[in-house]
């Protein structure tokens, strides 16, 4: 597999979750977030989810048009950074009780794929999986 067609991959995943995010925040980001039944939590979690969504589709395009991903794939990294230090900096008692270990899943894994990716492309190492 090229990097580009794992850079497809990658974004189409996170596409999927910003999507979810944005139609239905409540359902998405319960297990996160927990009570979502706010207004204020909806708005904010659609907002999470067009930023999601942004990020995805600027890499696509940069690296459609064969123009460096880098940037926004640590622009990914750096979210997914932002979102693991919060969840984890969190009291327990305002989350699910699964909350902060299915971050360190979801987004640790998401951030280092989009670091990883950021680092191969800026050193302009070799395809990721050979065909």
């Amino acid at each position: 597999m090229s990097r580009k067609q794992f850079v497809l991959t990658y974004c189409a995943a996170r596409i999927g979750y910003a999507v979810g995010l944005i139609v239905a925040p409540t359902r998405v980001a319960r297990p996160w977030l927990g009570d979502m039944s706010r207004a204020s939590s909806q708005i904010a979690t659609r907002g999470l989810g067009v930023r999601e969504l942004a990020l995805c589709v600027g890499a696509l395009a940069a690296s459609a048009s064969e123009a460096p991903a880098r940037w926004w794939l640590a622009a990914c990294a750096a979210s997914d950074s932002v979102d693991l230090a919060s969840t984890l900096l969190a009291d327990d008692r305002d989350l699910p009780s699964h909350a902060k270990v299915g971050t360190v899943l979801a987004a640790g894994s998401f951030g280092a794929v989009a670091a990883a990716l950021a680092l191969a492309e800026r050193s302009g190492a070799r395809p990721l999986v050979h065909d």
